[in-house]
């Protein structure tokens, strides 16, 4: 699957989720996910700008490969996920297979339906709670981002196509408090 999307920063939450309302969006109850981010000793997927992620969303589980990013206006990369049974015990297989963890991340999302648009406004916890909530908006293509991130009154020049690591170094650049990108 084609992954596109971007995200907005420093958003007023309130001004948001107004918007998406008058825009008639379908509201999906607040989650919880915890994410555990896995490489190679040696770092080869990080140096091929790739990723392997293991998430828990509420009670499933989800593991997802995502290739090297292309910028179009957007981050758009390829994404393969597939629901495992079992967090805990996908966790130990893919340490028992020499993968390491490198990183781990707490969220709350709330996310929102707009047609094929995919809205979601995420609060970070614990190690990156330094981060204000953010805009996540994920489409088919980059017009239609633009076009759902205009309705909501935010210009081509907001969308960043930064994945969490530039999240992180841009609130870290502008003295917020906090670490870097948490690993393990």
């Amino acid at each position: 699957m084609r992954e596109v999307e971007v995200k907005v920063l420093d958003i007023d939450r309130a001004v948001v989720e107004s918007a998406l309302a008058g825009m008639g969006a379908k509201l999906e109850p607040e989650q919880r996910l915890t994410a555990v981010f896995f490489d190679f000793p040696d770092g080869r997927l990080r140096a091929g700008g790739q990723l392997l992620r293991l998430r828990l969303e509420g009670d499933r589980a989800m593991l997802t490969h995502k290739g090297r990013v292309r910028e179009e206006g957007a981050k758009v990369r390829e994404e393969t996920e597939v629901e495992v049974g079992d967090f805990e015990g996908c966790r130990r297989l893919l340490s028992a297979l020499g993968l390491v963890e490198t990183a781990y991340v707490d969220k709350f999302r709330t996310s929102y339906q707009l047609g094929t648009a995919a809205i979601a406004i995420d609060r970070h916890v614990g190690e990156l709670s330094f981060i204000p909530e953010l805009l996540e908006i994920e489409a088919g293509s980059v017009e239609e981002i633009r076009s759902v991130a205009g309705r909501l009154g935010f210009s081509p020049d907001q969308l960043r196509p930064w994945g969490l690591p530039q999240v992180v170094a841009h609130y870290r650049g502008r003295g917020q408090s906090g670490t870097a990108f948490p690993s393990r």
